[in-house]
């Protein structure tokens, strides 16, 4: 344990441990959200423990921004939404990592942003709205195949 709940959730995804891991880049690890109140809603966690972007050396910001917009594409792809919203927030775990969140026209608040809506924040706050494991598994394979078909390194895929 670092003390880290994303460091930790990286290294549990490397031991195979991780159900909602996708991929390891070479920046980061794809993962779904484990609440799919808005579906295909995933993450881009950076390997790199640092809490803001500016942290990481000049190159190495510019490729991880690089494949985190490879990751969002995928997103895009696999769940078609209307609008995909990124998010890099980090007040509650300060590592770096992207929300990437799929807008959908059924959403029930199209035009405001996620934290507005209650029932979302109650979902999360509650472990509400997961997947059962084939559903899940779907999702997965969903975002997997459409990252395949992206500009970057799959240096392992967890599903």
């Amino acid at each position: 344990m670092t003390g880290c709940p994303n460091c930790d959730a990286n290294d549990a995804a490397d031991r195979g441990d991780d159900p909602w891991a996708v991929a390891r880049l070479q920046t980061g690890y794809v993962k779904l959200s484990p609440t799919q109140y808005y579906l295909g809603a995933s993450f881009f966690v950076a390997k790199a423990c640092v809490s803001e972007l500016h942290e990481l050396s000049g190159p190495d910001r510019q490729f991880h921004l690089i494949e985190m917009s490879e990751v969002a594409a995928a997103v895009f792809t696999a769940f078609a939404p209307r609008k995909l919203n990124y998010e890099a927030l980090g007040n509650t775990v300060p590592h770096l990592h992207w929300w990437l969140t799929p807008r959908h026209a059924s959403d029930p608040r199209p035009s405001g942003p996620i934290w507005e809506d209650m029932d979302f924040l109650r979902a999360l706050w509650t472990g509400g709205m997961h997947p059962g494991d084939s559903e899940r598994e779907d999702l997965e394979h969903k975002l997997l195949a459409a990252l395949e078909q992206r500009d970057v390194v799959i240096e392992q895929a967890f599903v």
